[in-house]
């Protein structure tokens, strides 16, 4: 039986962290090739959907992104032209699907660019396979990773491909209106985590200035409830549903059991931050989730989010855990208390 391969895609910071992770799933997995912007090629001995199925099951932390390959192409200047007349031979591209096609360089230069490939692959989903190319929600992917001279083709669906975004990188609209570029982690976690907002009704953010979290959830129409010792950005209190309390977390008092989500963006020592989200979860109904990031300090990234994993393992059942595009050096928690 012949290796699967795949491409894969994390944080640059923390492929290494990603490729142990699934050698730790898979002992067969192998590194091909690494790029320089956080993509990997790899091989498995299991089958394509064996794998897929394993990596689904465990949801590794430093994985945005992956994509098996079907086609392995040596590409020159006929590349577009020679990249679309394989992709004429996908059976499952049949009438009226909805596939996008996304088109990635590693390294290499090329005569034609990603756009360029992309359009004429469109050029053929249309005219000869009555396909519709799509953008925002595809019911299949085409994948396409230009590397060192080869072209690396796969098909799959959005959630064989752990994420619908090329690469898993997942962008929003930026505004002048935006309180800070922090929002854009909490509305990741909503959309990855697939967390239904309107279950919840009063939020409490912990730590919250100057605001970018708050504004989500006062967006999606919660009563928030922001801590923090620094002021918050004035255009929050336009929101009646808003309330701010100036004052350190440590110190916090509130009636018991009073909010169904708490959520947490704090920059500080994670175990630290931990412990103080544990006590705060008595300000939590029974049921009641959390949103928290957890920053990573230090070399032993994988031995920290262990023992931070324990401390809140105290009080909530973790739910889900990723190092999602907009995060940095953290990952992003999903939890449910005890």
């Amino acid at each position: 039986m012949e290796n699967s391969i795949f491409v894969i895609t994390a944080s640059v910071q923390y492929l290494n962290q990603c490729l142990n992770e699934l050698q730790e799933l898979d002992g067969s997995v192998r590194t091909v090739k690494l790029t320089d912007n956080g993509i990997a090629i790899i091989e498995t001995k299991q089958n394509k959907n064996d794998f897929i199925h394993k990596v689904k099951a465990k949801s590794p932390i430093f994985l945005r992104h992956m994509n098996a390959v079907d086609y392995i192409l040596d590409i020159a200047d006929d590349g577009p032209e020679k990249i679309a007349a394989s992709v004429r031979g996908y059976a499952g591209i049949v009438p009226g699907r909805r596939v996008a096609v996304q088109v990635r360089k590693g390294t290499g230069a090329y005569s034609y660019g990603p756009m360029d490939i992309k359009r004429t692959i469109d050029g053929v989903l249309e005219d000869i396979l009555d396909a519709i190319p799509e953008v925002k929600e595809p019911e299949l992917i085409i994948s396409i990773m230009m590397c060192s001279g080869k072209c690396y083709i796969g098909l799959g669906c959005p959630e064989d491909n752990i994420s619908a975004w090329s690469g898993g990188m997942m962008h929003y609209r930026k505004s002048e209106d935006d309180i800070s570029r922090a929002k854009f982690k909490l509305m990741e976690a909503i959309e990855v985590f697939h967390i239904d907002m309107g279950v919840y009704h009063s939020a409490l953010d912990l730590g919250a200035a100057p605001g970018g979290w708050t504004s989500v959830l006062l967006e999606h129409g919660l009563q928030v409830t922001a801590v923090d010792t620094g002021d918050m950005d004035e255009r929050l209190y336009k929101y009646p549903g808003f309330r701010f309390i100036k004052k350190n977390v440590s110190e916090l008092e509130l009636e018991k059991e009073s909010f169904d989500l708490l959520t947490s963006d704090i920059s500080w020592n994670p175990k630290n931050t931990a412990r103080l989200l544990v006590k705060a979860s008595e300000y939590l109904k029974e049921g009641g989730a959390a949103v928290v990031t957890l920053k990573l300090m230090g070399d032993k990234v994988r031995r920290t989010i262990k023992e931070v994993l324990a401390i809140y393992e105290e009080a909530f059942e973790i739910l889900k855990i990723r190092q999602l595009f907009h995060n940095r050096d953290e990952v992003t928690l999903f939890l449910m208390k005890r």
